[in-house]
């Protein structure tokens, strides 16, 4: 029997501004701060804090839904890591790394619900596609200020996705706005972004800029392509 796209994985495609934020300090500071991303343009929220219990990512979770109806934009909601609080929280999808469960088994705890895996090699983005996933997040591009990494897959991973994974594939790891030239021109045009956001005074202006650069680059990319 031939799979049908969930309506959220249809929307993946065009979802090209990626957020991960956290639980913020307090509820109002967090609803104040996912209001003015979305108002800024980003496609999709991941609520990643590892610091955070459950009772509060399902505090969070209501909030961010909140804000996402209230918005009437199509922003897709991800858990990160827990597919059970995914399920629990309404979320369009959960996102889990190397060290989680594979995407084979988080897709049965889920059903057709979003599966996203991070990958840093080649080999694991063939492995992410082979095991169901929606989609992919490749990096760590650079250094991040959110999280440490032992070793960068740099700019000539994302070449080699672009080149060869035809599933949705988001850059992450330290994209500055000052390098987003440099992860576009790879050929990946969906960017996630984490540090950049939360460290902004006004996060909305810089949501803002990252989706219009992106947006005019991938518009000028199909121009040109079109042209050849």
């Amino acid at each position: 029997m031939t799979k049908v796209p969930s309506v959220a994985v249809c929307r993946l495609p065009s979802a090209v501004l990626y957020a991960l934020v956290d639980c913020r300090p307090d509820e109002t500071t967090f609803e104040q701060f996912v209001t003015e991303i979305i108002a800024g343009g980003v496609d999709i929220i991941q609520l990643r804090d590892k610091q955070a219990d459950d009772r509060t990512l399902l505090a969070r979770s209501r909030i961010l839904k909140n804000c996402i109806a209230a918005s009437e934009r199509d922003v897709l909601f991800i858990m990160n890591d827990r597919p059970d609080l995914a399920v629990l929280a309404g979320a369009d999808g959960v996102h889990v790394g190397q060290e989680e469960l594979p995407a084979t088994l988080v897709r049965q705890m889920v059903g057709t619900l979003l599966v996203g895996v991070s990958t840093h090699s080649i080999e694991q983005a063939r492995q992410a596609v082979l095991d169901g996933a929606d989609y992919i997040g490749v990096g760590p591009v650079f250094e991040s200020a959110t999280k440490e990494f032992s070793q960068l897959a740099g700019l000539e991973y994302l070449q080699d996705v672009a080149a060869e994974i035809a599933i949705p594939a988001f850059a992450i790891g330290g994209i500055s706005e000052e390098r987003l030239d440099e992860v576009l021109q790879t050929g990946i045009h969906h960017v996630a972004v984490g540090s950049a956001l939360l460290n902004a005074e006004n996060p909305q202006k810089v949501a803002e800029r990252y989706k219009e650069k992106i947006c005019t680059y991938d518009s000028r990319t199909k121009l040109e392509t079109g042209m050849r």
